[in-house]
């Protein structure tokens, strides 16, 4: 389901009752347009996919997970607004200075 190889990776792991994480849904979406040929955004529902969820440790919604080679570059748990969401994949990014 989750291809771990392709690299750079950003998992969405979401809720639909999860108010901050519909609201951070505008956000990613646009994020997922802007980066389209660089990296692939995937929105992982925790009630429907449990064992991906799992597998993650995930235990709060929304939270976000960075892979790169089938490493975790990076993980944050709570909303972001669309420029710190473009902070925290950048500033996880081997090689990207991070902007403050």
């Amino acid at each position: 389901m989750i291809n771990e190889t392709v690299s750079p990776l950003l998992i969405h792991f979401t809720a639909h009752w999860c108010g901050p994480c519909q609201g951070m849904t505008p956000h990613l979406e646009s994020f997922a347009r802007e980066r389209q040929n660089d990296m692939p955004v995937v929105k992982v529902d925790v009630d429907a996919f449990p064992d991906v969820a799992r597998r993650f440790m995930v235990r709060v919604v929304p939270t976000l997970i960075l892979l790169q080679d089938g490493k975790v570059l990076g993980v944050h748990s709570g909303a972001l607004s669309a420029a710190q969401l473009a902070r925290f994949v950048d500033g996880n990014l081997p090689g990207t200075p991070a902007i403050d």
